[in-house]
């Protein structure tokens, strides 16, 4: 069996820069013995987040953060009120890993807002991604899901219908075919442009992991996504290489094969593999070891 690695799979420079953080803090906290927390899981991939943890770096909410020591503020971002928060106890050191791209969200739609705009943000309404974005929001803003129901038609309607001039923003996780919808969708309820203003904050990192995985979805017998299943990225990600090839896995871990599944993949030829912004290196190469073994 051959195996393929996507040009452009794995870990991001929003996520490296957090992990990098984290372990920074870590090897102080064994030097002047100071408590390192989480606050949330700093990436969504729970073996990496569970490797932490056996270091001694619990994952906690703001509710339970210690009163001293260091919190670990995690690459999705937080809300508004919770940094507020955390920043109102000086014996406590905040370190923001906040992704960059995420960050300029949160001050494109401050801006934004305050200027009286009314914000439309495509993305999960329950992602803490999107919760650290509409914290951040002056006025009014409306949520869309990328899959555009009918009911969400509808609410969109209703909203743009009620508001001037409005500003469009998405989850840096977003599929482009998805905010491409939308965008049209926007601009077919309001023909003057002058009102719309679209920001283009798909994380470019994700839209190159995404045609690179696609293309070589294309040119596979069999595709392997890995990542955490709590991950948004990795999820878009086996949306993309699924409806391309049917013979398409997503997977934390070698343990999450059946024996079903192995016994497909010991007939292939060529399996390709592709890996969210959220998984290791080292991730990815076990998985790549385990196939390459199977032949």
């Amino acid at each position: 069996m051959k195996v393929v690695v996507a040009e452009y799979s794995g870990v991001c420079f929003g996520v490296r820069r957090a992990l990098d953080l984290l372990e920074e803090s870590v090897e102080k906290s064994t030097e002047n013995g100071a408590k390192v927390v989480m606050l949330g899981p700093l990436i969504h991939n729970p073996r990496v987040v569970e490797g932490y943890s056996r270091k001694g770096v619990d994952v906690t909410d703001i509710e339970n953060v210690p009163s001293i020591g260091v919190v670990v503020v995690r690459s999705h971002g937080v809300t508004q009120q919770v940094e507020d928060a955390l920043y109102k106890n000086k014996d406590l050191k905040v370190v923001d890993t906040t992704c960059p791209y995420v960050k300029r969200i949160h001050q494109l739609v401050e801006k934004k807002s305050s200027q009286g705009v009314a914000i439309v943000v495509m993305g999960d309404e329950s992602h803490s991604e999107v919760e650290g974005i509409t914290s951040r929001i002056k006025g009014p803003y409306l949520v869309i899901s990328p899959d555009l129901t009918h009911e969400c038609v509808n609410r969109l309607k209703t909203f743009l219908k009620n508001h001037e001039r409005i500003f469009v923003v998405a989850q840096t996780t977003s599929r482009p075919a998805s905010y491409d919808k939308l965008i049209a969708k926007i601009k077919k309820i309001v023909p003057d442009r002058k009102k719309v203003d679209v920001s283009q904050t798909i994380c470019t990192a994700t839209l190159k992991r995404q045609d690179s995985a696609r293309e070589l979805s294309s040119r596979v017998d069999a595709m392997i996504v890995v990542g955490g299943k709590n991950s948004s990225n990795t999820s878009k990600l086996y949306q993309v290489v699924s409806s391309s090839n049917k013979k398409s896995f997503w997977v934390e871990k070698i343990e999450d094969f059946s024996h079903e599944d192995i016994a497909k993949l010991k007939n292939l030829s060529i399996v390709g593999i592709t890996a969210g912004a959220s998984t290791p290196d080292d991730q990815i190469l076990e998985m790549k070891t385990f196939l390459e073994s199977l032949s």
